[in-house]
């Protein structure tokens, strides 16, 4: 089958490894462009054109050009996924959850998790940012544990890209949202040896 997917990205874990898993779950043929900054890559004209913002991932399919994993990913689970890995818009309560679960990942928890990762300059500024972080993943916690201590996955409905989104992410602050949180371990450790996170290479 033609690979007519196209997926800029810079390497297996930036944040086109939840996008690389989605299309690795729903056996879509799809190539890998690598780019490297340091070549110039992400500044050149013909990138440019996919992307102003010289960012990835970048994901082109035919003549649709689209950033932004998010985007990128209810783009692949409405387009290929409908009705399996991404709830059909029939069912109102599962696909507003989904939708919920979908922009959470990075609009919150993301955003967070990339607090510990801002270059801080001084012991009293690094201790500020891990107490927020802490803080924040204790808030979490109380979101998540009630959901995933009684189903196997973040939606009743059962697996669906809204894990694929959420299990890309919650690694990053490994420590103090999973360690020790069984719930959570377990729903990591379910996600980890799905085959298709395996050969996305998510984990690496």
């Amino acid at each position: 089958m033609t690979k007519t997917v196209k997926l800029y990205a810079q390497a297996y874990q930036d944040r086109s490894d939840r996008v690389r898993w989605l299309l690795e779950e729903l056996k879509v043929p799809y190539e890998n462009i690598w780019l490297k900054k340091k070549n110039g890559d992400l500044t050149a004209p013909a990138y440019l054109e996919l992307n102003p913002q010289g960012r990835t991932p970048t994901l082109v399919d035919g003549d649709i050009i689209l950033f932004e994993s998010t985007a990128l990913c209810l783009y692949i689970a409405d387009a290929y996924g409908y009705g399996s890995l991404a709830p059909r818009t029939e069912d109102k309560k599962i696909r507003a959850e989904y939708m919920q679960w979908m922009t959470w990942s990075t609009g919150s928890l993301e955003c967070v998790i990339a607090r510990m990762f801002t270059h801080v300059s001084t012991p009293e500024e690094t201790l500020v940012t891990k107490t927020y972080v802490k803080e924040q993943c204790e808030i979490f916690k109380k979101l998540l544990v009630p959901i995933l201590s009684k189903q196997d996955y973040i939606l009743s409905s059962g697996f669906s890209a809204a894990d694929i989104m959420l299990a890309a992410i919650i690694p990053g602050a490994h420590d103090y949202l999973v360690e020790g949180v069984k719930p959570l371990e377990d729903y990591m450790n379910r996600l980890k040896n799905r085959e298709a996170a395996v050969r996305a290479k998510v984990f690496e």
